[in-house]
């Protein structure tokens, strides 16, 4: 799929959930929750990644799940946190995600290739979250 800037758009309006404990990363906004909880897992970066609806293509719930389940195998050295991400669009559901604590920006960018996303959120304590398109 082409990103267009409406996607882009979208992206950036997303708000990105954490279930436990409840924080919600927006692009470009600074979280002290968030400062927080990365410092407190003694780490400096994070990542913000989903493998539901490759290229934004929508899957089936049992597809999705399957996907998301093979991610969290794939980064199941780190410390993470699960959550969803909820765009402003009701008709597009929300898709589960992970908050990868540790995680090194590249090692991110690669894993959101493998499991074809478009984008994913990346950070650092005390900087504002930023949306990186891979395709």
């Amino acid at each position: 799929m082409e990103i267009t800037n409406d996607l882009i758009l979208a992206y950036t309006n997303t708000k990105f959930h954490v279930f436990i404990p409840a924080i919600i990363i927006e692009i470009g906004k600074r979280n002290e929750d968030l400062d927080s909880l990365i410092k407190g897992d003694e780490q400096v970066e994070w990542a913000y990644l989903t493998a539901y609806n490759p290229y934004s293509k929508e899957l089936t719930d049992k597809e999705n799940l399957k996907r998301q389940s093979q991610l969290l195998s794939k980064i199941s050295d780190y410390k993470f946190y699960e959550g969803e991400g909820v765009g402003e669009d009701p008709t597009w559901k929300p898709e589960r995600s992970i908050l990868i604590v540790g995680i090194p920006k590249n090692e991110a960018i690669s894993s959101g290739r493998e499991f074809e996303q478009n984008a994913i959120v990346y950070g650092k304590i005390n900087e504002v979250p930023e949306l990186i398109i891979l395709n």
